[in-house]
Parts: structure tokens; sequence; C-alpha cells
């Protein structure tokens, strides 16, 4: 995929159905972006180029860090996202004074970070599409009241208590 100045933006596009208030990863798209990002040639890249990739990579960087990449289980992942919130902070990342090579290690920087998270969101996609729904959360011999039989079931004499047993 070839991308152009004309077709900068900030996350991919909406596929029809998509909730009004998420928009689905199109891991496809996302791939392709990161995938441009970093083979640019820093010697031919003119700075617009640069800003507009850059300005693509942060919104991929943006769509995955909203989705579910386990952050509260995953020390990696903890790591992956101060890397992010760090490359995005206003504060710290170049502007328009800033030299081209240092907007193009930012470039490459964060394109770096994305694309962890992008192979993140693909691996526990994959595993939640590889692991079946139990239809019972629980063993057979685990199960509350599992060693339970009905009175039906249960001979008449064992049913059948005396006033001794009572007391």
């Amino acid at each position: 995929m070839v991308i152009t100045v004309a077709q900068e933006c900030d996350a991919p596009p909406a596929t029809a159905g998509a909730g009004s208030d998420s928009i689905p990863v199109d891991v496809e798209f996302i791939r392709d972006g990161l995938v441009h990002a970093l083979e640019l040639p820093l010697a031919t890249t003119t700075r617009e180029v640069i800003d507009a990739t850059i300005h693509q990579v942060r919104g991929h960087l943006n769509l995955l860090m909203g989705e579910e990449l386990g952050y509260d289980s995953d020390d990696a992942v903890r790591e992956l996202f101060r890397q992010a919130y760090a490359l995005l902070d206003l504060g710290r990342r170049p502007n328009e004074a800033s030299p081209a090579f240092e907007v193009f290690a930012h470039l490459r920087d964060t394109a770096h970070v994305a694309q962890r998270l992008l192979d993140n969101f693909e691996r526990l996609r994959h595993n939640s599409a590889q692991r079946p729904e139990p239809s019972d959360p629980w063993p057979p011999e685990e199960r509350p009241g599992a060693d339970f039989t009905p009175l039906s079931a249960q001979p008449q004499e064992s049913r059948r208590t005396t006033t001794k047993e009572k007391t």
C-alpha cells in the first residue's frame, strides 16, 4: 500500500456497522501504515511527508492504546504504554522548529511502539479466538451440590427417621 500526503488520517477508516463510540481496529491498514513509516528513507523524505506520516502513526498509536491489551496484568504492556505516553506528550515531542532528523527519529520510535502494541493486540485477539467458551464453569467433581441426591432418588428406608435419630 502506498500512502501519500493526501491520505493522512488520525485513524483507520471505520467499517460499516461499527458503533458510534468505537472504531474497529483494522490490523492490515495499521500494519501497512507502520511498515510504510519504518521504510521511509531519511535522505530523500521531505519534512512534509514525515509530518504527515507521524500524524498517521500517532492516530494508530492512540487507537491501539484504547483497546484492551492487558495493561492491568502484563508488565510489558504497562511499559509499552509508558513509552507511548512519553512519545505522545506534547511537551516532549518535536515541533515545527525541530530539525527533520529529530522528527524522523521520533517517527521511527513511535512506529516501533505502535507496532509492538499491534503485535500484542493480534496475539490477544488470536488467543481469544482459539479459546473455546466453557459450557459449564465447574468441573463435574467440583460443581456445587455434586454430591446432592434428590429425595425422590433416595431409597425409602433412608428417608425415614425415627424420633431417636432426631435428638
